[in-house]
């Protein structure tokens, strides 16, 4: 099934689409800095305590990825991943704040 078929199935606006693309920015920002360090896939697996053949299948998205998979890349590469309150939430949370 093509990715835009698959999001048209779920709905665009869902909660499970919108977890795609988070999912999506972690990936293309951990396989930006691995290139950019220039390092190999096999070279960030063994920092990770991983295989090369799931930092493969992590960088191509066959699957979603564990989230003790990403943290393990994410820190072999000098990276952490943070949590932010979406633009709205953080609107809510300043004007709560100023009453």
């Amino acid at each position: 099934m093509k990715f835009d078929d698959f999001m048209e199935e779920i709905g665009e606006n869902s909660i499970e689409a919108e977890t795609i693309r988070q999912i999506a920015r972690m990936v293309a920002d951990i396989v930006r800095r691995r290139k950019m360090l220039g390092l190999t896939q096999d070279q960030v697996a063994k920092k990770a305590g991983l295989s090369q053949a799931q930092v493969a299948r992590l960088e191509n998205s066959s699957q979603i990825p564990r989230v003790d998979t990403l943290i393990k890349v994410a820190i072999a590469l000098g990276m952490y991943i943070h949590l932010n309150a979406t633009e709205e939430e953080a609107a809510t949370l300043n004007q709560v704040a100023h009453v």
